[in-house]
C-alpha cells in the first residue's frame, strides 16, 4: 500500500483537527452582533454554539466505528462534502431557529475530521512516535479554538458574520482537495468484519477498558473549563471590559501561544506519571486563580493572565492523555477516537448554556473550578494506573 509522506500527513491531520474548532469558534467575535442581526436574545445566540458542539459530539459517535469498518478516506470525504453543503445553508438562514438547526447539521458533518485525524495517526504510528504526532494534534486542538476567533475578529472588520462562514467554505474546499490525495491508512484486512450494527458494539469494549477510561477521563474533563471559557469570553471581554473584536482576538491569540507552549512542555516530560500529576495540580490552582479574578472583576491584565494559566494546564495534559488512551485501544482506534472527541464536545454542549445563565463572571468561575477539580481527581487515578501497569 502506498503511503503519504510524513509532512503531508502532519499538515493534513493538523488541518483536520483544527477544522471542528474553527467550525465552532470562527464566528465567536460576531456573537454580540448576531443578537442584533437575528433580533433575538444572547441565550439563543449562544445556543448556536451549543448546537454546533452537540453536532460534533453526536457525529463522532457514528463516524468512528464506521471508519473502522469501511476505511478512513471515504468517510472523511463524505463528511466534508456534507459540511460544505450545510455551511451554504447557514449563510442563507432566515432566522435564529433555522440557523441553530443548521449549526447542528454543520457540526455533525465536521466531526469526521477530528475522529479520522486521530485514527490515521494511530494507524500509521505507535509508541513515542505516536505521542509526538498526537502532541501536534493536541496543540492544534488547543490552538484552533483560540486562533479561530482571532481570524474571526479580523474578518469582522471588513464583512459581517457571513464572511466567517465563507471562510469555512474555503477551508472545507481545501480539505476536500487534500483528502482526495490521502492514501487509505486502514487496509481491508485490518477493518472490522462485523455487521454495521455489531460494529457499534465496539463502544462497549472501549468503555470497559479501564486503562483507556483512566486517561480518557482526564482528557475529557479538561474540556469543561476550556469550553466554558470559549463560550463566555466574547461576552465577558467585549461587554464586560469593552474590548473591540480585534482586542478580543488579540487576547485569544495570546492564549493560543500559551496553549501551544503547554502542549510542547507536556510532550517533553520524561515521566508520564509526573506529567499527568503536574497537569492535574496546575489546572486546579489555575482555576482557583481564574475564579477569584472573575469574582472580583479584576483588571483585564490579571484576568487574561488567569486565562493563560488555564490554557497552559490544558495544553500540558492533552498530548499525554490522548497518546496513552489511543495506545490502549489500537484495535478499535476509530471508536476510541470517536469516544474521546464525542466526550470533549459533549462537555462543551453541556457547559455552554450553563455558563450563559445569570452572571457570566460568576458562572464561568464556578464551572471552571468544578471542571478543574474533576481533572485533578481523575489525574490521581490515571497516575495510579500508570504505577500499577509498570509494576
Amino acid at each position: 500500500m502506498k503511503k503519504n509522506s510524513a509532512r503531508f500527513l502532519i499538515i493534513l491531520i493538523g488541518s483536520l483537527c483544527a477544522f471542528p474548532p474553527f467550525t465552532t469558534d470562527l464566528y465567536l467575535p460576531a456573537l454580540p452582533s448576531l443578537t442584533e442581526y437575528f433580533k433575538t436574545t444572547p441565550s439563543l445566540i449562544q445556543m448556536s454554539l451549543t448546537m454546533s458542539m452537540l453536532g460534533l459530539a453526536v457525529g463522532q459517535i457514528f463516524v468512528g466505528p464506521l471508519s473502522d469498518k469501511y476505511g478512513r478516506k471515504r468517510l472523511l470525504l463524505g463528511s466534508l462534502v456534507a459540511f460544505f453543503i450545510s455551511t451554504i445553508f447557514c449563510i442563507l438562514a432566515p432566522n435564529i431557529f433555522a440557523f441553530n438547526v443548521l449549526r447542528l447539521i454543520q457540526g455533525m458533518s465536521a466531526s469526521g475530521g477530528m475522529v479520522i485525524a486521530r485514527s490515521v495517526a494511530t494507524d500509521r504510528c505507535r509508541g513515542k512516535i505516536l505521542t509526538k504526532f498526537l502532541a501536534v494534534v493536541s496543540a492544534v486542538n488547543g490552538v484552533g479554538p483560540v486562533v479561530a476567533p482571532v481570524l474571526g475578529g479580523i474578518i469582522l472588520t471588513f464583512v459581517d458574520w457571513r464572511g466567517a462562514f465563507a471562510v469555512l467554505l474555503l477551508y472545507g474546499s481545501c480539505l476536500i482537495a487534500a483528502t482526495i490525495k490521502l492514501k487509505e491508512s486502514l487496509p481491508v484486512h485490518r477493518r472490522s468484519k462485523k455487521s454495521i450494527f455489531s460494529t457499534f458494539t465496539n463502544y462497549g469494549k472501549v468503555l470497559s477498558n479501564t486503562d483507556f477510561l483512566a486517561f480518557f477521563a482526564v482528557s475529557s474533563f479538561t474540556f469543561i473549563a476550556f469550553f466554558a471559557y470559549i463560550s463566555a469570553s466574547s461576552f465577558i471581554l467585549q461587554k464586560g471590559y469593552d474590548l473591540s473584536p480585534i482586542l478580543y482576538s488579540v487576547c485569544f491569540g495570546l492564549n493560543a501561544i500559551v496553549t501551544g507552549i503547554g502542549c510542547a512542555c507536556g510532550s517533553k516530560f520524561k515521566s508520564e506519571r509526573f506529567n499527568i500529576l503536574f497537569g492535574g495540580v496546575f489546572s486546579l490552582v489555575a482555576a482557583g486563580i481564574e475564579a477569584t479574578a472573575l469574582y472580583m472583576h479584576a483588571p483585564i491584565v490579571i484576568l487574561e493572565i488567569s486565562f493563560m494559566l488555564m490554557m497552559f494546564g490544558f495544553g500540558v495534559l492533552q498530548p499525554i492523555t490522548n497518546s496513552l488512551a489511543m495506545n490502549s485501544e489500537r484495535k478499535n482506534a476509530g471508536t476510541a477516537s470517536a469516544t474521546m472527541g464525542c466526550a470533549a464536545f459533549l462537555m462543551g454542549s453541556i457547559v455552554t448554556p450553563i455558563v450563559g445563565m445569570g452572571d457570566m463572571f460568576k458562572t464561568l468561575g464556578i464551572v471552571s473550578v468544578i471542571g478543574a477539580a474533576l481533572v485533578f481527581l481523575s489525574s490521581l487515578y490515571a497516575a495510579h494506573k500508570l504505577t500499577v501497569t509498570k509494576r
